[in-house]
C-alpha cells in the first residue's frame, strides 16, 4: 500500500530539516518546494546555515522531483548555506545515481552523516 504524500519542516537553531513522504512528482513537486522554501525562509534566533532533505519515507522520485532538489542545493549555495540530502533506499539514491547527481550533492544514508557532512 502507497504510503501518503507529505511533507514536514522542523528547525533547530541553525538547521532546517524537511522530511518528505510518498511520491515525489509533478504533482507534489509544488509541496516540496513550499515546504524547502518555509523551512529556508523560518525565522529563527541565528540564520540558516544548513538544510537537510529527509527522503527516506519516499517511495518514487521522479525526474520534477530531482529538479526540485537542484533547485534547493542552487538556493542553498546562493545563499551560502549546506545541503544534504537523506536517501538510505535504492529508491531514491538509485534516480541520484542515475542521473550524476550523488557526485555534484552531499547524498547520505541517515540523518546522523547528514548532520555531519553539513557541519
Amino acid at each position: 500500500m502507497a504510503q501518503p504524500f507529505a511533507t514536514r519542516w522542523t528547525r533547530e537553531g541553525s538547521e532546517a530539516i524537511v522530511a518528505i513522504a510518498g511520491d515525489v512528482d509533478l504533482g507534489t513537486a509544488p509541496q516540496v518546494r513550499e515546504s524547502v522554501k518555509d523551512a529556508r525562509d523560518s525565522t529563527a534566533p541565528v540564520p540558516l546555515t544548513s538544510l537537510i532533505i529527509d527522503l527516506s519515507d519516499v517511495e518514487h522520485l521522479d525526474s520534477v522531483g530531482l529538479a526540485v532538489l537542484v533547485e534547493a542545493a542552487a538556493e542553498c549555495h546562493s545563499a551560502d548555506q549546506s545541503l544534504a540530502l537523506v536517501c538510505p533506499t535504492p529508491v531514491v539514491a538509485r534516480p541520484l545515481e542515475m542521473t550524476g547527481l550523488d557526485r555534484i550533492l552531499n547524498v547520505t544514508t541517515s540523518l546522523d552523516e547528514a548532520r555531519e557532512v553539513t557541519r
